[in-house]
C-alpha cells in the first residue's frame, strides 16, 4: 500500500498506472487432485488488480496487486478470498549517499510439500523487508556500502513466523561502468516465538566475494564465500518440530552442526546470442530460506542473494526453517517477435535444518509463443518435475501441459481461453491423480496486461 501511495506524489509524467477487472469460470475434472473418487466443480473468480510504477529522481518504485473471491459451484472448497502483491520502491534521500528500501510479497504457500496445490493445502504469507543504505565514496572507484534491513515473514496459522535484523558491510572496487568487484559481510538474527520451533534464535553470518559484470550482451554474476548459522534454544536430536497448526509435530534433524561453515557458490550467466536469443546459466550452493527467496523474486537485492527461483521448489514451502540447496539451471530462449519459445532444464537437492522434509529434484519446462497479431496470440507449454523424498522414500513426477490463447476485443477487454492437464504419479498409494481443466477469462484492463487466476 506504501509503494502505491507514492505513485500520488510524483510527477504525473514519472508515473505509469492502471487498474483490471476480470472474471474468470473454471471446470476442473478432479478439483481435489485424488487418486479415487475424483469430483469435477466449477470455479467462479471476480478479479480486481492494481499495478503502478514510479521514477522520478527522489523515489524508484513499483506495484502489482490482485484480489480474487472464489465460488466452488458444487461447495468443493468454502467460498474464500485470497490476494496477491509484489511491491519494491527505492526513496533517494541524499543522492549517491543514502537511500531507503522496502520490498514486500504476499502470496498463498504450500502447508504440506508433498500435497498438490489445492485450496485447504494453502495458506496465506506476508514477506517484508525495509531498511537504509548509506553509501561512502573512498574515491572515483573504490566506496564502502552500510546497510542494515528489518524483515517479517508472517504464515497464517503456523507458528514459523519470524522476525530478523540483518546488518551487512560492502567494499566495492569499480573494474570499469559495468564491472565491479566487491567483498560483502552480512550477519542477521532471526527470533522465533519461544517454544514454537526447534530453534528460539538463529545467528547467521555470511562473507562473500563478489564479481559483477553486466552489459548489453553478457551479464555474469559470481558470488564465492562461506556461511555459519549458530542455532540458539534447543536443537536436541529427540525435539519435535512443528511447521503449521495443521500438520503433526515431525522429528528433526539432528546434524544441525553441519550448517556451520558452509560453501557459499552462485554463479548467475546470461549470453545473448544473437538478437533473438539468449541462454543462461544458473548454479548455486548456499544455505537459504522461504523468507529470502520470495523477496530476491520481488526486485535485485542490494545484498548478495540466490537468484529467482522459477520453477516449483522448496521456496513454496510455508516454513520459517533455514535449507541448504544446491541448483543448477540451464535455459535457452528465442524470440524474433512473432515467434518464441524457451527450454530449461534443472536440478536441485534441498536439506532442510530442522524438518525431516529432505528431497532431489529435476525437471524441464519447454515454453512456445506465436503472436498472429497485435489483437491474438497463443501460447503452449509443458512443464516436467520429478521429486524425490528422502523421508519416506517417495517420488513423485508431476507433468502439467497446457495451451492457451488471448483475444483483444479492443483497446481494454480481452477474452482468454486455456486447457490444460495437471498429472501426477506417485510411488506412495492414493497419491496420484489427473485434472482436466478448462478456463474461460474476460477481463478489462486500463492497459493491456495479463489478468489471470492466481490459482
Amino acid at each position: 500500500m506504501l509503494g502505491w501511495g507514492w505513485t500520488f506524489v510524483t510527477p504525473v509524467h514519472a508515473v505509469e498506472s492502471g487498474f483490471v477487472l476480470g472474471l474468470s469460470l473454471t471446470h476442473d475434472s478432479n478439483i481435489s487432485r485424488v487418486e479415487t473418487n475424483p469430483q469435477s466443480d466449477w470455479t467462479r473468480a471476480l478479479m480486481a488488480g492494481l499495478f503502478g510504477r514510479v521514477n522520478t529522481v527522489d523515489l524508484t518504485a513499483r506495484i502489482q496487486a490482485q484480489v480474487e473471491r472464489r465460488h466452488f459451484y458444487r461447495r468443493a472448497f468454502a467460498e474464500d478470498t485470497i490476494g496477491f502483491l509484489d511491491g519494491a520502491g527505492v526513496w533517494t534521500i541524499s543522492p549517491r549517499q543514502l537511500t531507503w528500501t522496502v520490498e514486500d510479497t504476499f502470496r498463498e504457500l504450500r502447508l504440506n510439500l508433498t500435497s498438490p496445490d489445492i485450496p485447504s493445502n494453502l495458506t496465506k504469507s506476508n514477506t517484508l523487508s525495509t531498511g537504509p543504505d548509506l553509501t561512502l565514496s573512498m574515491s572515483a572507484t573504490n566506496s564502502v556500502v552500510i546497510g542494515g534491513r528489518y524483515g517479517r515473514f508472517d504464515i497464517k496459522n503456523s507458528n514459523g513466523d519470524n522476525r530478523r535484523y540483518t546488518g551487512y558491510l560492502r567494499g566495492v572496487h569499480a573494474l570499469s561502468a559495468q564491472a565491479k568487484l566487491s567483498l560483502n559481510y552480512e550477519a542477521t538474527s532471526m527470533y522465533f516465538e519461544p517454544g514454537a520451533q526447534a530453534y528460539s534464535k538463529i545467528f547467521r553470518e555470511d562473507w562473500i566475494g563478489r564479481l559483477e559484470n553486466l552489459s548489453g550482451a553478457n551479464n555474469t554474476v559470481l558470488d564465492l564465500g562461506t556461511s555459519r548459522v549458530t542455532q540458539y534454544g534447543g536443537g536436541s536430536p529427540g525435539l519435535q518440530c512443528q511447521v503449521t497448526a495443521t500438520q503433526s509435530p515431525q522429528p528433526c534433524n539432528a546434524a544441525a552442526s553441519s550448517l556451520k561453515g558452509n560453501r557459499l557458490a552462485r554463479l548467475t550467466f546470461s549470453e545473448k546470442l544473437s538478437s533473438q536469443s539468449t541462454v543462461r546459466l544458473l548454479l548455486s550452493d548456499q544455505i537459504s530460506d522461504t523468507y529470502t527467496d520470495l523477496l530476491v523474486g520481488v526486485t535485485a537485492s542490494t545484498v548478495p542473494r540466490d537468484p529467482p527461483v522459477a520453477l516449483p521448489t522448496a521456496a513454496t514451502f510455508a516454513t520459517g526453517d533455514l535449507y541448504h540447496s544446491k541448483r543448477g539451471e540451464l535455459g535457452y530462449t528465442n524470440n524474433d517477435g512473432r515467434f518464441g519459445y524457451t527450454l530449461q532444464a534443472y536440478g536441485r537437492r534441498v536439506d532442510f535444518l530442522s524438518l525431516d522434509n529432505d528431497f532431489q529434484e529435476k525437471g524441464g519446462t519447454f515454453l512456445w509463443s506465436w503472436t498472429i497479431s497485435d489483437a491474438l496470440r497463443l501460447n503452449a507449454s509443458t512443464i516436467y518435475a520429478k521429486r524425490s523424498y528422502s523421508f519416506d522414500d517417495r517420488q513423485d513426477t508431476d507433468r502439467t501441459n497446457s495451451v492457451n490463447g488471448t483475444y483483444r476485443l479492443n483497446g481494454n477487454v480481452t477474452v482468454a481461453m486455456d486447457v490444460s492437464r495437471i498429472e501426477r504419479r506417485s510411488t506412495v498409494p492414493l497419491s496420484s491423480y489427473v485434472d482436466d481443466r478448462i478456463m474461460l477469462v474476460l477481463a478489462y484492463s486500463s492497459n493491456f496486461t495479463d489478468v489471470r487466476p492466481r490459482r
